[in-house]
């Protein structure tokens, strides 16, 4: 049996700076997906021969959510507030915990080539529970090698392990409750059936080539959304070439979800202490000669 798909959805596009962003989620049909409340899509982009040094222009704090920047090809790099700096190329990520909150920047890396002079990749937010809003901020800079991957049975493809566990594999990223983020490589003319476990919520995401998903094609940078009606997850590859899959999803989140710019509380005297805070420079100032 296999799980049903509730809702297909293509996201809206905009632009940051020149790059053009899909904001894939929160959207009228998908609020968050276990603990994942927000998905913005970096459609790949060709940079400048020789990218500007960074002057604080894209800068922006966060509070009660951690951040979860995956690089599908290029580089990028992070500062923040906390004095905290990292680089990652393609296949690494950066996760930061705002906590109770934080300034960062983040864009195209400097100084290493880019893969086709093509920068591509998305975030995640994901929310954390309130006492760890209530926390000092924390960033992890993982590169692709830290990574757990696995092999699929039948010559299927790859499975990485970017959030979460997957039976006895690992990911280094910290968590607060159960979540999964799998990043899925299937091969031309291949499929995978990916078993559920009962009383998590499940999406997938695919950022370019299309592929079917439980029979609804999708791709092109398209979320589906799954009910929590029990059954399997079957990914199905009809190309002569590799296809990219993202499943994500985790444990319902149960307290209010109150979100606003770039602060996600579970009240709205949540969000006014989280401007407060931020106004009154209690999120700290970035260094960037580092």
């Amino acid at each position: 049996m296999q799980k049903p798909v509730a809702t297909q959805y293509g996201g809206t596009n905009a632009r940051v700076g020149e790059m053009l962003v899909n904001r894939m989620m929160p959207n009228r049909y998908i609020e968050a997906v276990g603990p994942f409340v927000f998905l913005d899509h970096i459609y790949p982009y060709t940079l400048p021969e020789q990218a500007a040094r960074p002057d604080g222009s894209f800068a922006h704090p966060h509070r009660g959510i951690a951040t979860f920047s995956y690089v599908f090809s290029g580089s990028l790099e992070h500062y923040d507030s906390r004095g905290h700096y990292g680089k990652v190329t393609a296949g690494g990520a950066q996760w930061m915990k705002a906590g109770k909150g934080i300034i960062h920047d983040e864009f195209p890396g400097r100084g290493i080539p880019q893969e086709n002079g093509m920068f591509h990749s998305l975030q995640f937010w994901i929310n954390l529970p309130p006492e760890a809003k209530e926390e000092v901020a924390e960033y992890l800079n993982i590169d692709n090698e830290a990574f757990v991957k696995v092999d699929l049975p039948s010559d299927a493809g790859t499975m990485k392990v970017l959030i979460g566990m997957c039976g006895d594999h690992a990911s280094p990223v910290k968590t607060f409750s159960p979540q999964f983020l799998y990043h899925y490589r299937i091969n031309p003319k291949s499929s995978y059936t990916l078993e559920t476990r009962t009383g998590l919520e499940y999406a997938a995401f695919v950022p370019t080539q299309e592929v079917s998903i439980n029979g609804v094609t999708a791709g092109n940078s398209e979320i589906l959304a799954f009910g929590m009606e029990e059954g399997d997850i079957v990914i199905s590859n009809p190309q002569i070439t590799a296809a990219d899959v993202l499943v994500f999803g985790g444990a319902p989140y149960t307290d209010p979800i109150i979100a606003e710019g770039p602060f996600v509380m579970t009240s709205r005297a949540g969000i006014a202490t989280a401007y407060r805070d931020f106004f009154n420079g209690d999120y700290g100032t970035i260094n960037y000669n580092q």
